[in-house]
């Protein structure tokens, strides 16, 4: 672990779309970062195709090993844990359990979950129902390989606010299921603020992401910015995280903006100033 850093901190894939997954690792290493969460998708450099082996993963876990680093986390995009057919909600399952055997492969001890799609309220209970269902099936895997299932707060899913997070992660009822907490993400849903989103959640919280933004008429009615300067309160936020013993993900959202971020190893610099000076 980085010595001046409170906890590890790792850097999202999607800040090197000019990377392969190796490359990735060496920007990590050149900003002394901890390590990576890797996306799992096909058609993005950075990333560990959907359909790879464990071969491949275990490869990328050498090239973090000798960097000194490791591949902390996993995200994944497999998202149909609510679908109405059974057979898309099986083929969901099963992509899950092939990015637990990926983490496996690569050292990683956390897999994002995306919760399924956003419903009118009407239609919510029952896809919660689906969605848990989905998510407990695949936990037994998850538990047995000793990796995280963390359902993040995330737009357009069954997670649009920590309260129903929570009752997602608690309805999965399974101990490998978890929240990955993005008070970012909630900020720009209007959902709760940092203090409420952590008290719902704090037990459950396996792993962070950390990001900022400001308004704007752009891309999603935002725009990136440094942690310092957009909607959310890092420092605040962070304290509130006191006991938080996980990983904290620079989701450096280059992929979706290449022409507002400038490239990691510069764009960076003054979140990880941040980040080490609340150590």
């Amino acid at each position: 672990m980085n010595a001046t850093a409170r906890w590890p901190l790792w850097l999202h894939s999607m800040a090197t779309p000019e990377t392969d997954a190796a490359g990735c690792l060496g920007v990590a290493h050149r900003l002394g970062l901890d390590g990576v969460e890797l996306i799992v998708a096909d058609g993005y450099p950075a990333a560990l195709p959907a359909g790879a082996g464990t071969a491949e993963a275990a490869a990328v876990a050498r090239v973090a090993d000798g960097l000194g680093l490791r591949v902390g986390a996993l995200c994944s995009y497999a998202r149909d844990l609510d679908d109405e057919s059974a057979a898309t909600r099986r083929a969901t399952a099963d992509a899950l359990r092939r990015a637990v055997d990926l983490a496996v492969a690569a050292g990683a001890g956390h897999v994002r979950v995306l919760a399924g799609r956003d419903r009118p309220p009407p239609d919510r209970p029952a896809a919660v129902r689906r969605a848990a269902a989905t998510l407990h099936d695949v936990a037994g895997h998850a538990d047995q390989a000793g990796v995280s299932l963390n359902v993040e707060n995330h737009m357009d899913t069954l997670a649009t606010s920590a309260a129903a997070t929570r009752e997602l992660v608690d309805a999965a009822a399974a101990p490998a299921v978890g929240v990955l907490y993005d008070q970012a993400n909630l900020a720009i849903m209007g959902a709760e603020p940092a203090a409420v989103a952590v008290g719902l959640q704090r037990e459950l919280i396996r792993h962070v992401h950390v990001k900022n933004f400001v308004r704007s008429g752009g891309f999603e009615g935002r725009t990136p910015v440094g942690l310092a300067g957009g909607e959310v309160d890092w420092p605040a936020t962070l304290r509130l995280l006191d006991g938080y013993t996980g990983a904290l993900t620079l989701e450096y959202e280059r992929r979706w903006y290449p022409d507002v971020l400038p490239p990691a190893a510069v764009g960076l610099a003054a979140d990880l100033e941040l980040l080490r000076s609340l150590s």
